[in-house]
């Protein structure tokens, strides 16, 4: 599932087996116009603050263009693309961190409005109920 916002991607990858929101690191890195080289910025971060693989972040390895060097791309928890905007004590930062932390609360405002949250509840007592009785079929 991926949702595309004004500012930045935010796409849910399983981290642990839980799904997480995630921002790709190389696309905050490039709206943050960080001036260190990609790869510094994330080893910096990543051993300055103990970040844990596939915990906080994840990290991919791609072979470079006709055959090139590899390079490494990371996915980074909301949480810590957020600790990089703090820790970025620029405009645009701010301009992020304010978005991202934003994007948290977009989930729980459709619990505000009483005709979705009916409509949510309908939804999970269906599946509740195609679920038991699936659970019936097999145990009889």
């Amino acid at each position: 599932m991926s949702q595309t916002h004004p500012l930045i991607a935010i796409k849910t990858q399983h981290m642990n087996g839980e799904p997480v929101q995630t921002v790709n690191a190389r696309d905050l890195y490039h709206f943050l116009e960080v001036r260190l080289s990609f790869s510094t910025w994330m080893k910096n971060h990543i051993n300055r603050y103990e970040w844990v693989d596939n915990t906080d972040y994840l990290v991919f390895t791609h072979s470079g263009p006709h055959a090139g060097r590899p390079f490494k791309d990371y996915v980074l928890t909301l949480e810590k693309a957020k600790e990089m905007t703090m820790l970025t004590c620029t405009e645009k930062g701010h301009e992020l961190r304010e978005y991202l932390m934003n994007v948290d609360k977009e989930p729980f405002e459709s619990l505000n409005d009483p005709a979705e949250l009916r409509r949510l509840l309908l939804t999970y007592t269906d599946k509740v109920r195609a679920l038991e009785n699936r659970l019936n079929e097999i145990l009889s």
